[in-house]
């Protein structure tokens, strides 16, 4: 059977799926939201149907997967969950249409963070959490997808990847994945417990800590008040959001290392962790200087948004504070470019990532190098490595697939009537998994949920290609992966 091994996985990913909508029923339940409840009890059991059939329809056939299965498996996962997850968000009636719950869906999913919804703060609790839910476990399988997948099979520049945990590279594909799981996922809730407790001692709610830590760990950006956090005027808290967005922007397997007592030697040896570092407080000088000029006073007011703002979206959480769409068009180009950089390899967050930026960056320079001294010879190392020629192709080929995808994103939204600057804007928010950052384009048209069908599917499809790191997804559609 073609694909089994990626059907039969995505069958048992369905069941767990399926469990965890249990989790806002119990929500529902808790604050007389009985009609939600049961919605997401029936939507829970449909998803178990679907995904037992799966398994059991691959049952007693077993074979190792192959390179061509697991990006299948990859596509599926994030084409066929939000489906699933969409079910209740529409049959509660808190989207208008299919498309809408699909949308908010695959937002939460790829942990992009953009929404349709409105008036948040009369929204049903259950959904909210839901909402929370989805993009909390659409960072743990961005942790699986690049700690195993894309390491794995050397996509693009991984194979300079640094793992600080063992990961099993003598064993076959689930395999790994059922071993990195079971080593990330209890870290992974454990700071977003840690991130939690902060919270509310920081004195926001139970509820809103909880929600709030599972949009921050997983740097999606989900809120449950309208306008992001700008209704937030408590600097403990943005410093809370701010050390653990930063967290979930660091290499994850550092984070096990740390777990397993093998110090903090382990984030200041690695490269991407100080370029992320270094451009996060140039960002944010650069955007309090900014604000400055357009005429904003107060130094520490000045300091405090830019610092939060800017870590905000290069971690591509998205979250704002303040008024941004006041803000001047440089801050607007600033934060974007700050998106599209993204944060490390091996976390939640979207973007370029500064392990390729970095490499590009070296062979440019490498190049410019060749044209005064054309025999010359220059290795380039990255992290005590050399990098040979493959990552290095890799990398340039990503780059300019990255660029021609966004460029055709934003041909395509303003066929949908957003003027270009605005189609530019929302297209790199869906492709770097930033949504909240096109509240600076589209937030005085009225939002992502005045937008056209088609904008939205649009958009739909550059969440998809960013989360999956763009190769992921163009090497499953390839002719090479195509056949049996």
């Amino acid at each position: 059977m073609v694909y089994v091994v990626a059907l039969s996985t995505l069958g048992w990913t369905l069941a767990g799926f399926a469990l965890t909508m249990l989790a806002p029923a119990f929500v529902a339940f808790g604050y007389a939201e009985t009609d939600q409840a049961w919605v997401f009890l029936v939507s829970a059991g449909v998803t178990l149907f679907a995904g037992g059939a799966l398994v059991a329809a691959t049952r007693g056939i077993s074979r190792r997967p192959n390179q061509r299965e697991a990006f299948a498996l990859a596509v599926l996962v994030w084409l066929v969950l939000p489906f699933f997850g969409a079910l209740p968000l529409y049959y509660i009636g808190v989207t208008p249409t299919a498309t809408d719950a699909y949308f908010e869906a695959m937002s939460g999913l790829t942990t992009t963070g953009a929404t349709v919804l409105t008036e948040l703060e009369v929204v049903e609790r259950s959904v909210l959490v839901w909402r929370a839910l989805l993009q909390w476990l659409g960072g743990l399988g961005t942790l699986m997808l690049t700690v195993v997948l894309l390491s794995f099979y050397s996509v693009g520049a991984m194979k300079l990847f640094r793992s600080a945990m063992p990961r099993g590279e003598r064993h076959d594909l689930r395999v790994q994945l059922a071993q990195s799981l079971q080593a990330i996922w209890w870290i992974y809730l454990a700071l977003t417990s840690a991130c939690a407790l902060s919270l509310f001692l920081a004195g926001i709610g139970i509820f809103e800590s909880i929600c709030l830590a599972m949009s921050t760990l997983s740097t999606g950006g989900f809120s449950v008040r309208e306008g992001s956090l700008a209704s937030m005027t408590s600097p403990a808290v943005e410093a809370v959001l701010v050390v653990f967005m930063m967290v979930g922007a660091v290499n994850f397997t550092f984070h096990w290392a740390l777990f397993h007592a093998r110090g903090w030697r382990v984030y200041v040896s690695d490269p991407e962790v100080r370029y992320f570092i270094a451009i996060a407080l140039a960002g944010s000088a650069a955007l309090a200087v900014t604000l400055l000029a357009a005429g904003h006073s107060g130094t520490f007011e000045l300091i405090r948004t830019g610092l939060f703002n800017a870590v905000s979206m290069m971690t591509t959480t998205g979250f704002h504070n303040g008024e941004p769409t006041s803000w001047p068009l440089f801050a607007t180009l600033l934060l974007t470019v700050l998106a599209l950089i993204g944060g490390c390899t091996g976390s939640t967050t979207g973007g370029l990532k500064l392990l390729r930026l970095s490499l590009l960056i070296k062979l440019v320079a490498r190049e410019l190098n060749r044209l005064a001294h054309p025999s010359a010879v220059r290795r380039i190392v990255y992290a005590g490595q050399t990098a040979d020629e493959s990552p290095l192709i890799g990398i340039l080929t990503f780059f300019c697939t990255y660029a021609v995808a966004l460029g055709f994103i934003g041909v395509m939204l303003s066929f949908f009537g957003l003027e270009f600057h605005h189609a530019f804007t929302a297209g790199a928010a869906a492709l770097s998994n930033t949504g909240p950052l096109a509240v600076l384009a589209v937030g005085g048209e009225g939002g992502y949920d005045a937008l056209a069908a088609g904008a939205k599917w649009t958009l739909c499809m550059a969440m998809l290609l960013g989360r999956l790191e763009v190769f992921a997804l163009l090497a499953f559609l390839a002719g090479a992966f195509r056949r049996v």
